[in-house]
Order: C-alpha cells, then structure tokens, then sequence
C-alpha cells in the first residue's frame, strides 16, 4: 500500500479562520452559523466576488496558515498507518505564490512549517517526511504525480481530481466531504477521519492505543487493557514507567463537535487548584491525537445507593458552588446548557425533530412517538410549562445565579474508594448552567435508578443550597423537573441516531454493537421512564 492524500481541506481545516477573514472582510457578523462553502457561495453574488474569494485564499494559505486547524481524526490516521508500516506521502495543487499577494508569501513553505508544527513529520507519529510531501502547479500534474509514485489509494475533498481523465485506473479514489455521505461516481465518500481509518486499516483497537503512548511518552506501555464502556470515549489502563493511568481517546471532532479532551483537561486542573481532589488528575494531553492521559482511580463501581451517597454528590456541588475564583469565569457554558425555558423546550423539539425525520425507516420508534410520546409531551408542556417563572421563561437565566456544573454528574460516574471517599469522574460538558438543570439530571438520570425516598432527599437538599441566593429556584425546578424527564426519553433513544451510533462504537475497542438489539433495549428503557414520568404527574 502507498497512501496519497491531499492537503488543503482534507489534512488542514480551514472553516474558522475563513470565517475570521470573512469578518475582517465585513462580509459577515459576529453571530453568522456557516462553514467555507457557505462563505464562498455569499462572496461569489457579489460583483467582483471571484477577485474577492482568490484574494482570501490567498491570505488563509499564506499569512494565516500557521491558524489553520488539524483535521480530525488525521492525526489518528497516520499514527495507525506508523503502527502498520504503512507509507503516506501528500500530494497537493497549490501554486507557490497566492493571487494578488504583493508579499509574496510561499504557500508551499508556509504549508511545510505548518505542517512541521503539527508534529505531521515527527518519526514517532507518521511516516511522512517533508521529502514525501509533493506540491504541483496545476491539477493535472497532480493527477501525473499520483500516478507516477504510484498511490494504491488517494483521499481528496474534491471530485474533480478523481474525474480527471488521466487519472490513474488502479488507485482507489476516497472522497472526504463533511457535506456528503453517500456513495457515488465510483469512488466511497466519507464525512470523517474515523470511517476512511477502518475502511482502509481495519479497527485500530489496542495497537492504535499501544502506539499513542509510545508517541506521547515515547516511551512503550507495561502494560494496556481496554475498558469497554458504554459512554463516547475509549478508555484504557495503562501502566508506564510503573505508574498507572487512564487514557482516554475521545471522539472523533468530525462526529462530536464539543471539545471534549479541552473542556474536560481545564475542568480538572481548575477544581485541583480550587481543592477539590477527589477527580482524576490531569497529567499530559494529545489535541492532535484528541487524546488525555489522567491519574488512575482505583475504585468500585456504586452499585447500592445510601443516603452517604447521596450526601457525598450533595458535598460535590456545594464546593463547586462555593468557588469564588476570577478563573473561573473563563469557562464557557455547559454542553447544552440551558438557561432559560425556552432553551429547554428548544432542545426538545431539536432532539424530537431528528428522531422524527427516522419514522419511515424506524417503525417501531414512530409507532412509540406517535402513540406513547407526543401525547405525554403536550400533558406534560400544558401542566407544567406555566409554572415557570416569567423572568427566565425567554430571557437568560442570570450570571449570579448559574453555577459550573459537571453536567453529567451523579454516581454512575463516580467510584468508591478505600476510606469510602467517592472520586467523581467524566468532566467533558463542564461549564456554565442554570443548577436546575444539574438537579433535575440527577433526579431522572436513567443510569442510577433512585429511590423515591432518595430523589425527595436530593431535592430538598437543591432547594435549600441554591434558594438563599436564587429565591425561584424551586419555582423554575417544579416547571423543569417533567420537562427535563423528557428530555432524557430523547436522550436514551440517541442509538436510533447514526452519529451516535458511531460515537458508542468509538468507545468499544473490539465488540461492535448489534444495534437491532439496542435500539430495541432504548426503546424499553423509553417506555419505563415514560410510565415514570405518568407516576410523577399524577403525584404533583
């Protein structure tokens, strides 16, 4: 095998910075949503819109280059191709000067240095060199060179080098589009980094896990065993110059947006450096490889829940509430915070949209929408709803009264320790939210099945930490509590969701999913929580 790829688009990203020269160019504001494409499209309606977009081009690839972002999931990619003594060389049109450019910026060195900076060339990573890297002035030669060097496979974001007609007949043509994920002109496409890894190399399991610690420590593992869960990261135990770590592979950024790796390495650092030691410690990081290595927890799993328990999660909160930190205000908001009744309803009707779209192909789902669901949905939207405070039902929910909440926070992700300290982990949706929410996921988390007595106990615990200070807090959480029990029906039915599907496979290192058997089990737990939510309404 000789792997060929392409450069712009395919091993560097460039969507946010040219957002960035498209703000400088005043051709779109702060709050635009889009992506490269959505910009060009806006720059070629106008007049001299061609002159316009080869100018920004110009400026992205040449001055800018060194703001442009790894794609994804290449990183991991080419580190599996090192594992397997797999050569890859890179074969890019790019001019050596830019249009319009009076300073004559190289394009091709600045590439290079990127490139360099992105540790792309790093022996322990890939087994590219810049002497593999090949840049031609037009497309065709391109193709020529391909050909030339013999690629047995070539991954381009654009169709028009595979329907070149000199392209050559024996080398695979992968297509890499975020915007399509069919199969067509004879060519596989892909929409992520993931996909075109076990397409071409197989599933990476424990070797790719073998050859990250040996790429981040350069130094091999001890020992390495996976630990199959159920969440959205692969996570290992791993033994290193006789200390012991959890390594966690996230998802790949191409299939879950939120930074997870970032968000979750600053939350820990922020809460050890505000006393709050009983998480994992963040040791070394990997943003290419999307990879963190943490402080090994040896601990149980809670499986038998006491009210110690429950006063050890109440303990959690009321430190995190308590820390009065100017860092603190770096953070961002939670993943997918809501701030307001209108924020959670939104998320709802989000949520419900998507499954919806699934009905012709998911019968089993539509029938429990139609027939189980929606009618629950608008009983519990028409009692409850209008209990919400009116300052916060389209308005935000003030600084003051927010709090950095874990998000997924309760004792499925928590571990109990010698002395019986419990250790709290999974901090990648760490941020900024209204508490209710964080109370109100507690209570109806599918994962720790509560007792009655125990939800009353965390509930009463929530108003009284919380009311001083937010005196409608038990107002907005008696409006939230059925409506966040709905959402979390949505959530369990995620698996129905092909990104998601891909996600929970992510975090399985070997078994894959039989997801007629799951989706089936989802739907199960969908009735259950449903019938509980009846339960509630009809006691409040």
């Amino acid at each position: 095998m000789l792997i060929g790829l392409d450069f712009d688009n395919t091993i560097a990203n460039y969507d946010s910075l040219f957002i960035e020269i498209g703000l400088q160019y005043g051709l779109v504001k702060e709050d635009w949503q889009g992506n490269k494409q959505d910009l060009k499209d806006l720059v070629f309606l106008l007049p001299d819109g061609h002159e316009t977009w080869m100018r920004i081009q110009g400026r992205v690839y040449g001055e800018f280059m060194h703001k442009a972002e790894l794609m994804p999931g290449v990183a991991n990619f080419l580190l599996h191709c090192k594992s397997r003594d797999i050569p890859v060389c890179i074969i890019s049109h790019k001019t050596e000067y830019g249009h319009f450019d009076t300073k004559k910026i190289s394009l091709r060195k600045e590439a290079l240095k990127w490139m360099e900076k992105k540790n792309l060339f790093k022996d322990s990573y890939t087994t590219l060199s810049a002497e593999t890297v090949f840049f031609e002035d037009t497309r065709e030669k391109k193709v020529r060179k391909i050909f030339e060097i013999g690629c047995t496979h070539f991954i381009d974001d654009l169709e028009e080098v595979f329907k070149e007609p000199s392209f050559p007949k024996n080398t695979d043509k992968l297509l890499f589009s975020t915007n399509k994920q069919e199969k067509a002109n004879g060519f596989n496409t892909f929409d992520n980094w993931t996909d075109i890894n076990k397409f071409l190399l197989g599933k990476q399991g424990s070797q790719l896990a073998e050859s990250s610690v040996k790429a981040i420590f350069n130094s091999s593992a001890e020992f390495i065993t996976s630990l199959d869960r159920t969440g959205n990261s692969q996570v290992y135990d791993v033994t290193l110059n006789k200390k012991r770590y959890a390594m966690k592979i996230y998802p790949d950024g191409l299939l879950d947006k939120r930074p997870r790796l970032k968000t979750e390495f600053k939350a820990l650092n922020f809460l050890h450096k505000n006393l709050i030691n009983n998480v994992p410690e963040p040791i070394i990081k990997d943003e290419n490889l999307n990879i963190g290595f943490y402080s090994w927890i040896e601990g149980e799993e809670i499986l038998d829940t006491s009210q110690k328990e429950i006063d050890e999660c109440i303990s959690f909160v009321e430190k995190i509430k308590s820390i009065k930190n100017k860092n603190s205000v770096n953070f961002t908001l939670a993943s997918e915070a809501c701030l307001s009744g209108e924020d959670l309803k939104k998320q709802i009707n989000s949520r419900l949209s998507k499954l919806q779209n699934l009905s012709e192909i998911e019968l089993e789902l539509n029938k429990f929408l139609v027939n189980t669901f929606n009618p629950l949905l608008e009983e519990v939207d028409q009692k409850f709803y209008k209990y919400w405070p009116s300052e916060s039902v389209n308005k935000n929910l003030a600084n003051e009264k927010m709090i950095l909440s874990p998000s997924d926070f309760g004792l499925h992700n928590a571990l109990q320790i010698k002395g019986n300290k419990m250790f709290f982990l999974d901090f990648d949706y760490f941020g900024w939210d209204d508490p209710v929410k964080l109370a109100s996921d507690f209570y109806w988390h599918p994962a720790m099945n509560l007792s009655e007595e125990h939800k009353s106990y965390w509930l009463k615990s929530m108003i009284n930490l919380f009311k001083k200070k937010d005196i409608l807090f038990e107002d907005r959480l008696k409006a939230a509590l059925p409506l966040y029990a709905i959402r979390w029906v949505l959530i369990i039915l995620n698996e129905f969701l092909s990104k998601d599907q891909k996600r929970r496979q992510h975090a399985r290192s070997t078994e894959e999913y039989n997801w007629k058997e799951v989706k089936q089990f989802q739907l199960t737990k969908a009735f259950i929580l449903c019938s509980s939510i009846r339960e509630y309404i009809k006691n409040n």
